[in-house]
């Protein structure tokens, strides 16, 4: 997901704020304090202080942005191979090794990504974030607005044909949580035009309740390049730890 190529062209021109498909590196994690001073950042653009300029307020509007990966200022996020994200009360293994964490996503306040195709900078990816109160959506809704602000972010391309795998309610660690597993097929002109191999990707979007009335969620996207991995990510869904 993401073409690193397109994304240092528009650093290279200052266009960072907002935008899903840069990364200079110097991130900060929803509220933490970043090289210039906290980041106003939330989990999911919209969570607090508004919208961002290329993506509609798909979460709960009051929320607040956690910092240093909780709300309540908690440690910063641990790396792969096993991840630990207190701000989401989620813990899980990495599907693959050679990930580097990125923490400036436009949707997902943490993110770890491996390039898998070295022309183009294409990468796979696998995160998570905490939503808050849910204010009356279905963790199935939660995770379909996630989805909506992903591919509005532009990390499919123009006009990707989207087929929904399986949209089921299940449990994770024994905690109520609902499972989105998109299949993406790129538009071919687009995808010609960025001289990418990739002509399929597809997204694991699992929301989970992790509180009386709280929302967290974690994610893979993986491209065909590596579409070996697809068949392991029921295995690492089931290493996703509630607490």
């Amino acid at each position: 997901m993401r073409l690193r190529l397109a994304a240092a062209a528009l650093a290279a021109v200052g266009l960072l704020a907002g935008c899903a498909d840069v990364v200079d590196g110097s991130g900060a994690l929803g509220g933490t304090a970043g090289p210039s001073g906290p980041s106003s950042t939330p989990d999911f653009p919209g969570q607090s202080g508004g919208p961002s300029a290329s993506a509609p307020s798909l979460s709960p509007p009051g929320s607040s942005a956690p910092g240093s990966g909780s709300a309540s200022g908690g440690p910063p996020p641990t790396p792969c191979p096993h991840v630990t994200f207190a701000g989401a009360k989620l813990s899980f293994d990495c599907i693959t090794t050679g990930f580097v964490s990125e923490t400036d996503n436009a949707v997902w306040p943490l993110t770890e990504v491996k390039t898998v195709e070295a022309g183009t900078g294409w990468v796979l990816e696998e995160g998570a974030g905490h939503w808050g109160p849910a204010q009356g959506r279905t963790l199935g809704d939660i995770a379909k607005s996630v989805r909506t602000q992903m591919v509005d972010e532009g990390g499919y391309g123009d006009n990707p044909t989207i087929d929904t795998v399986s949209d089921a309610d299940t449990t994770v660690d024994g905690a109520q949580a609902h499972l989105l597993h998109t299949k993406f097929s790129l538009n071919p002109a687009w995808a010609k035009t960025r001289k990418t191999a990739v002509k399929q990707e597809q997204l694991w979007i699992v929301a989970i309740k992790v509180g009386s009335d709280d929302v967290s969620l974690w994610y893979t996207s993986i491209p065909d390049l590596v579409s070996e991995l697809w068949a392991k990510v029921p295995s690492i869904i089931k290493t996703i730890k509630v607490g």
